[in-house]
């Protein structure tokens, strides 16, 4: 886990400090710590940090030494750091310097949950490097045990702003993260944004870039001279919309790990996701792939920046159309589904996954039976030329059952269609039906022989195969619907009732009776997912 605001107060020389106001902001993550001592107080609100803009996760060291008796300044100054991203100021010697807080400082900190931490008051024998020391060493301790940084930046940007959470913010956390300048280019290596480390390097870097004789292959790395022992790595970026992206990282001593840059590269391919486009769609995207991928601290991420509620989400719904579809069906079919979901439940997050629509969503107390709902839509969809297949799949409790129930989904859909050819809606019991008929016919000839005996009498030469296809029909087809059947064969229903009355009498067997039915209907479906006895 990242490092907290709340985890800083732990430490030897942050023991006997107190919070007195910005309690909200105890779980915030610190990236960083430094110290605030302008001899001008006018200089960090003009110069040091333009209004908007996004300056890291820091906290920060102060006395307040050159603003003591100016509470105007004090609450400006503090007003755009909180605003820049910063997390907290730990305010040294008061009592002796600063004679209190005033109670606008205090309003003000709570009011942005930006944390005020007061070292032991009235203690002259305080030193900043004491506390510097301490927090440098905790994150560095923890970074060199965190394996994800996308759940890092992710912790970071959720209690941002809205309008701080952007590509050139989740650049400059990445850029501290790494101590690497980081730059986005266009595919012909033009810079779109740059993170300098450290940010005096910027002017620097990018007249070396414009210079470099050749650049490394996507996700390889090589020497570079415009940093001293400097190394420049390389990865394409493909959003899932828009041209193709370069990301270079600038590290100067010995080059990053490979482990690191893969997961900078992530890093940034979701803040481009995320904050390059509609942020209502790709929240969408990004939190199927978080669960369909059993990413649980990414999903919970996610849905707090989101404000999605995941865990009254226990159902999910996949639809399949024709490829050729797909596009115009992203374009059109997928707001008319959330429109037309949006009235039924609480929650829809839906968005295209691996080639299949997949749907997450919980039901309000009032809502119609989900079939009826599942089935108005399609015929909905069906105007709107999508011809599609729904699968129902619940109750889902835990993000592993999901990826499961998904996994099922794609391996079994192929067999679920030759079993049931005529139905454009399943659920997840079907899909697991389909698995065990598959699993049947593939464990060898005399399973399948074991498996198909009820239908023994039928498949005889002398019989009529007539009765076969009627049993079929209606089992498979029709779901045990004599009128059903009937319409489907084209058949006034008496004679569908005769057809089934010689059945019943051929397999000594009720047709309609569970579980003695069961291997009846296990049997039909292995014929017709084999192709034959």
């Amino acid at each position: 886990m990242s490092v907290t605001v709340s985890d800083l107060l732990k430490l030897p020389s942050l023991r006997q400090a107190k919070v007195i106001a910005g309690h909200g902001g105890l779980s915030k993550v610190v990236s960083s710590i430094s110290v605030l001592e302008s001899t001008d107080p006018g200089v960090l609100v003009d110069e040091v940090f333009p209004q908007g803009e996004y300056y890291g996760s820091e906290i920060v060291i102060t006395g307040f030494l050159n603003m003591m008796d100016n509470v105007e300044q004090q609450y400006i100054n503090m007003k755009r750091l909180a605003e820049g991203g910063e997390v907290g100021l730990i305010l040294f010697y008061v009592g002796i310097y600063l004679k209190e807080i005033h109670p606008r400082i205090r309003c003000l900190a709570d009011e942005m949950d930006f944390v005020l931490i007061v070292m032991p008051e009235g203690d002259p024998t305080l030193r900043y490097g004491e506390v510097i020391s301490d927090v440098t060493s905790l994150i560095y301790q923890n970074r060199s045990r965190q394996d994800s940084l996308a759940s890092e930046i992710l912790a970071q940007v959720t209690p941002l702003p809205p309008h701080q959470r952007s590509v050139p913010t989740i650049l400059k956390m990445l850029s501290d993260r790494l101590s690497a300048s980081v730059l986005l280019c266009d595919s012909a290596f033009k810079p779109l944004l740059i993170a300098a480390w450290p940010r005096s390097l910027e002017e620097s870097i990018r007249a070396g870039l414009e210079s470099l004789d050749a650049l490394p292959p996507d996700q390889g790395t090589m020497p570079c001279s415009i940093l001293p022992e400097g190394f420049l790595s390389r990865f394409t970026i493909s959003p899932d919309h828009g041209p193709k992206l370069e990301l270079l990282l600038f590290k100067e001593g010995l080059p990053l790990e490979p482990s690191l840059l893969e997961q900078a590269m992530e890093v940034m391919q979701l803040g481009v996701n995320i904050w390059g486009q509609e942020q209502e769609e790709v929240a969408a995207r990004e939190l199927i792939r978080a669960i369909l991928q059993d990413k649980p601290i990414k999903m919970r991420q996610l849905a707090d920046l989101f404000h999605i509620n995941v865990a009254d989400i226990h159902e999910m719904w996949i639809l399949d159309c024709e490829e050729q579809k797909r596009e115009r069906f992203r374009r059109e079919g997928l707001p008319f589904l959330r429109e037309y979901l949006d009235h039924y439940c609480h929650t829809v997050v839906a968005d295209f996954y691996e080639g299949y629509l997949v749907v997450f969503l919980d039901w309000i107390e009032q809502a119609p039976e989900r079939k009826s709902i599942s089935q108005e839509l399609q015929a909905q969809l069906e105007t709107m030329d999508f011809s599609t297949t729904l699968t129902c799949c619940h109750p889902l409790e835990r993000t592993a059952e999901v990826r499961q129930s998904f996994l099922i989904y794609v391996e079994m859909l192929p067999f679920a269609r030759k079993i049931w050819p005529l139905w454009n809606c399943y659920t997840l019991q079907d899909m697991k039906f389909a698995a065990d008929c598959h699993r049947k016919a593939e464990e060898g000839e005399t399973v399948l022989t074991q498996s198909l005996a009820p239908l023994r009498p039928l498949l005889d030469s002398q019989a009529d195969p007539l009765l076969l296809h009627t049993l079929e029909t209606y089992l498979l087809d029709a779901k045990s619907s004599t009128v059903g059947c009937s319409r489907l064969l084209f058949l006034h229903k008496n004679t569908v009732k005769y057809r089934l009355g010689r059945i019943r009498t051929l397999l000594g067997c009720d047709l309609d009776s569970m579980p003695q039915v069961y291997p009846l209907y296990r049997a039909a479906a292995l014929l017709r997912l084999t192709g034959g006895p």
